[in-house]
C-alpha cells in the first residue's frame, strides 16, 4: 500500500515524519519584532516502544536522546538566523507518549529563517528523502506594526517524472482502515501568535491573535468520506498539485496566498 504519509510529507516540504508523530511550531511575536520560536514534537506510545528497542548509538545514549539532544538544538540556532539563541529544552512524558519542547528566542523576526518541517529535518538530516528539494524559508518583513509573511512556493521533486498509475489500494476498505489506525494521531502545524494581538489581517486562517500558516490533522482528514482515495491518488512528487487536491478538506489548513499582511496591535 502506498502510504498517505508520503502525500502528507510533501506539504511539510517533504520531511518524512513517523505516522504517530505530532509536530507543532509556534512563533510568538511581539510588536517590537522579538519573540520566541517554540517547537514541540511528540511520539505516540507505539513509536516510543520501537525507539526503545533500537540499539544505542555511538555515544551510548538511547535513540530518542540522540534524536533530540540539547547539543543538536543549540547547534540549530546557526540555521535559524542572526540573533536567535537557544533558551531551553523540556521533556514531555505523559500517557505513554514522549517528546520534547524546544524554545528559542529571536531578536528580530526579519532575520528569522524557518520553513515548514525544518524543525525535524534540521535535527535529523537523514529524514530528508533523496531527490527532494531543500525547503525554502518563509520570509518575514516587519515595518512598523505591519508584518508581511511571504510563503515559499511548493517545489517539485528532482526525481524523473514518470506516469503515475492509479493506486490499487485507493478503493480498498482494509487499506483505508489500516491507514486510519496507523495515522489517526498524526498532526503537524505552523502558527504565528501575536503576543499583543492583531488589528486586522488578510490571512486565510485566523483565530483571535493566532494565524495558522499550515495545519494537518490526519485523524480528521481520514475520517471524511473520499479523503483516503484523494490522498492515495494525489501526486506526492508535486506538492502544489497535492495542495490543490487537499484544499477544503476538514483537518487540512494551508495559506494559499503568497503574501499575507498582519497588522499587529
Amino acid at each position: 500500500m502506498k502510504s498517505p504519509l508520503l502525500i502528507a510529507a510533501s506539504l511539510v516540504c517533504a520531511t518524512l515524519l513517523p505516522s504517530c508523530l505530532q509536530h507543532e511550531t509556534t512563533i510568538n511575536l511581539k510588536t517590537n519584532g522579538s519573540g520566541t520560536l517554540v517547537e514541540e514534537t511528540r511520539f505516540g506510545a507505539q513509536m516510543v516502544a520501537m525507539l526503545s528497542q533500537m540499539p544505542a548509538g555511538e555515544t551510548g545514549k538511547d535513540p530518542f536522546a540522540e534524536m533530540f539532544s540539547e547539543e543538536k538544538a543549540k547547534a540549530r540556532t546557526a540555521k535559524l538566523g542572526d540573533g536567535v539563541t537557544f533558551e531551553k529544552i523540556e521533556k514531555i512524558d505523559a500517557n505513554g507518549a514522549k517528546g520534547v519542547r524546544i524554545i528559542y528566542k529571536f531578536a528580530d523576526i526579519n532575520k528569522l529563517q524557518i520553513s515548514p518541517g525544518s524543525g525535524m529535518s534540521d535535527l535529523n538530516p537523514e529524514a530528508q528523502p533523496a531527490g527532494q528539494p531543500k525547503p525554502q524559508p518563509i520570509r518575514f518583513k516587519l515595518e512598523g506594526d505591519d508584518l508581511t509573511v511571504e510563503m515559499p512556493k511548493p517545489q517539485k521533486s528532482d526525481k524523473p517524472a514518470d506516469a503515475k498509475p492509479k493506486d490499487p489500494d485507493a478503493d480498498n476498505p482494509q487499506a483505508e482502515a489500516m491507514a486510519k489506525q496507523m495515522m489517526s494521531d498524526m498532526k503537524v502545524s505552523l502558527k504565528i501568535v501575536a503576543v499583543d494581538g492583531i488589528d486586522e489581517t488578510n490571512a486565510t486562517h485566523r483565530d483571535g491573535a493566532t494565524v495558522t500558516l499550515m495545519e494537518m490533522d490526519m485523524g480528521k482528514i481520514l475520517n471524511q468520506p473520499g479523503a483516503f482515495k484523494k490522498l492515495q491518488n494525489a501526486d506526492d512528487e508535486d506538492p502544489a498539485a497535492t495542495m490543490a487536491v487537499l484544499k477544503g478538506i476538514d483537518g487540512m489548513k494551508f495559506e494559499t496566498k503568497e503574501k499575507i499582511v498582519i497588522d499587529l496591535k
